[in-house]
């Protein structure tokens, strides 16, 4: 074996003599720092942490958070393929909950982290994109009604657009460069998603489809910057990558080894997934809905959608293909029944990415630009026009003014597609989509002998660009933090509403007054009580009891009662209460509270109990 020669005394002192580098001053360091890379986290991170506990627990963190407690009893996760979800997001939350606690902050902090992962992960597009559009879509994300409003709930929604990203983002990266680290970006992303929910073959095969369209548009428009680079991997590296990914699934969809038959899950899910795509289950929705979504709330993202009419003017691969990956999948879940409006954040973040790149655009081709606007003008004629196509007793019950004013009102209130206007709305839309894809196509016709000048087109550029980034802030704002519990709002979605407060606030009050407190006997008597037995899960006395069920003893330190059940229950109490309606969420019938006067008398000085119940008959006397 050779060994090169070691270094001779000279050499050493030479090397001796020779100080080190001195550190750069403050200021200079300060100033080689990329501000603007971390202002936009920043921004992002201050909208989603801000306040973060003012929203009440929605329906689907109070039975998250429930799944939570059931595995610290059970030691693991019982994966259900009945219930939609994979089994990685209830593992965090019980990380989270084991280190912070059991209240809303911390079964929220981890998708907060997730939520603003994404950010993140849209700014490390910049090799693919450029840092220019990177950081528009990333600001777009960081400031949108959707992407904060859900990044501010404990569901895993957040997850599968954190893992879809990545895996997108590997699968562009490993075309453009090649390397080991992208590979890894796809199997942590396929992984990802596999462990959070099971519409990920949607995303998968959308992918998968749009690399075939992505050739066929390369070869009516061909593209200059096409030619995949050298691998730089192996196939060790790939069985690696693999195999980490299916350990970890058989990790966690197995219950950490401790339940092996929920691995059947794995492709049992896809049955009852479809089943309950094909159907609805009580939130199915008419195909518009995503579109209305993003008209009312997402401007940025509407700009991207409608300028994927235009990709064919699209240099960049990366935006070209992930505007035709974005339009398949808005149509897949567009064709899908059920419908959430949490779904939305998964399915339009890669128009953000084609929204930045024409707002970054240095050159704005005519022909896109003459498409794009007469798409939106056809849109809105084709709106209008909508009358015509409506059923035949529209025009004998309905003028033509009142139908476009109540078009107006219903689009903006995003209800067009509720079971009342569904018909209308569809109807509506169609024809609105059909004129604007004519507009577009006129406009492609049109462009190339346009005489309008560069600087009109850049003034309308940046002023659609920076209205539409004005308008998702404020939005964002309004809905974030004036707005979150208004059933109004279509984004507050069977969400709790705030009169849970009437029986939280006095109760915590006492637990924090003595400790004792927690032993408190509670009776829920209705149906669908959460996100209750979440937030009272440690209260050890509490019941549940649904359809017929009653307790043994019907007095108790707090009640809350179906309004059916009231005449039944009040016949059976002998104590004092306090009482007040509450309704727990939309669409559910209000409750009762009662406030046990004994237990809850000195929250309520002066104030006469507004029940009183019927006194205990005496105990038989033995004979």
């Amino acid at each position: 074996m050779r060994i090169g020669a070691l270094p001779n005394s000279g050499e050493q002192s030479a090397r001796g003599e020779i100080d080190a580098a001195p550190p750069l001053p403050l200021a200079e360091r300060l100033a080689r720092i990329d501000w603007t890379f971390w202002a936009i986290i920043a921004l992002g991170a201050l909208l989603r942490f801000l306040l973060l506990s003012m929203k009440p627990p929605h329906f689907d963190e109070g039975i998250n958070g429930w799944f939570v407690d059931q595995m610290r009893r059970n030691g693991f996760y019982r994966y259900d393929p009945t219930n939609y979800h994979g089994p990685l997001h209830f593992y965090i939350l019980l990380l989270a909950q084991t280190l912070f606690g059991r209240h809303i902050w911390a079964l929220r902090l981890p998708v907060v982290l997730a939520s603003i992962g994404s950010i993140f992960l849209t700014l490390k597009f910049e090799p693919l994109v450029g840092r220019t559009v990177s950081r528009i879509a990333a600001l777009a994300m960081a400031i949108s009604p959707a992407f904060i409003f859900y990044g501010r709930y404990s569901i895993h929604e957040v997850w599968l657009l954190l893992f879809s990203m990545l895996f997108v983002l590997g699968l562009l990266g490993l075309w453009r460069f090649g390397t080991r680290g992208f590979l890894w970006c796809v199997g942590i992303g396929v992984a990802g998603m596999i462990l959070t929910k099971e519409t990920y073959i949607i995303h998968i095969g959308c992918a998968l489809i749009a690399g075939v369209v992505l050739w066929i548009s390369h070869q009516i428009t061909p593209l200059p910057d096409l030619k995949r680079a050298r691998q730089q991997w192996d196939l060790v590296d790939l069985a690696m990558i693999a195999g980490t990914g299916i350990f970890f699934i058989v990790f966690f969809y197995s219950g950490t080894f401790l339940n092996w038959p929920g691995l059947k899950g794995l492709y049992q899910t896809f049955g009852t997934w479809y089943r309950t795509g094909s159907n609805g289950n009580g939130h199915e929705k008419p195909w518009p809905y995503w579109l209305e979504l993003t008209m009312r709330y997402e401007w940025p993202v509407f700009i991207g959608l409608t300028l994927c009419l235009a990709c064919q003017f699209f240099k960049n691969f990366v935006i070209r293909y992930l505007a035709i990956y974005g339009v398949g999948l808005f149509v897949a879940y567009s064709i899908i029944h059920y419908k959430t409006p949490w779904i939305i954040i998964s399915v339009v973040w890669p128009f953000l990415f084609v929204f930045a790149a024409a707002a970054a655009a240095r050159k704005i081709p005519r022909p896109a630009f003459y498409a794009a606007g007469f798409a939106l003008i056809g849109f809105g004629l084709g709106a209008v026009a909508s009358y015509l196509v409506q059923p035949a007793t529209m025009p004998a019950n309905c003028t033509w003014s009142v139908y476009l004013s109540e078009a107006i009102k219903i689009t903006i209130a995003a209800s067009s597609t509720s079971p009342v206007c569904g018909e209308i709305g569809q109807r509506l839309f169609g024809s609105a989509i059909f004129v604007a894809l004519l507009g577009g196509g006129f406009g492609l016709m049109i462009g190339q002998s346009s005489k309008i000048s560069e600087g009109v087109m850049r003034a309308m550029q940046r002023g659609a660009v920076g209205l539409a980034l004005a308008m998702s802030l404020a939005m964002a704002i309004f809905l974030n933090y004036f707005r979150c519990s208004t059933d109004s709002e279509p984004y507050v979605y069977v969400q709790t509403y705030n009169d849970i407060y009437r029986l939280m606030n006095p109760l915590m009050r006492l637990v924090r007054s003595n400790p004792l407190n927690y032993r408190m006997v509670g009776h829920f008597i209705r149906t669908s009580t959460y996100p209750f037995p979440w937030l009272l899960g440690d209260f050890g006395n509490v019941g549940y009891y649904e359809n017929n069920n009653s307790p043994g003893k019907f007095d108790a330190d707090f009640l809350v009662v179906q309004s059916d059940r009231i005449a039944e229950v009040e016949k059976k109490l002998h104590e004092s209460y306090f009482t007040e309606p509450m309704t727990i969420r939309p669409y559910q019938d209000t409750s009762k509270l009662y406030l046990n006067a004994k237990t809850f008398g000195k929250l309520f000085r002066g104030k006469t109990p507004d029940f009183i119940g019927q006194p205990a008959p005496p105990p038989a006397t033995p004979r």
